[in-house]
């Protein structure tokens, strides 16, 4: 999935959004194969989440 911000920055490769009360958690995999929160989104800065084709 891909993240675009309202200022026009993507954030690639999310694998899971986990939505907070203020905003989102944007995970990736990791080495290992884990899941690790790499970004914290507040919701007005946060324009949409998509999944790639």
């Amino acid at each position: 999935m891909t993240a675009e911000l309202s200022d026009g920055t993507e954030i690639k490769n999310i694998h899971d959004v986990v939505e907070g009360s203020n905003g989102v958690h944007l995970k990736k995999e990791v080495s290992g194969g884990e899941l690790e929160r790499v970004a914290y989104i507040p919701y007005p800065n946060l324009l949409y989440v998509y999944h790639d084709n």
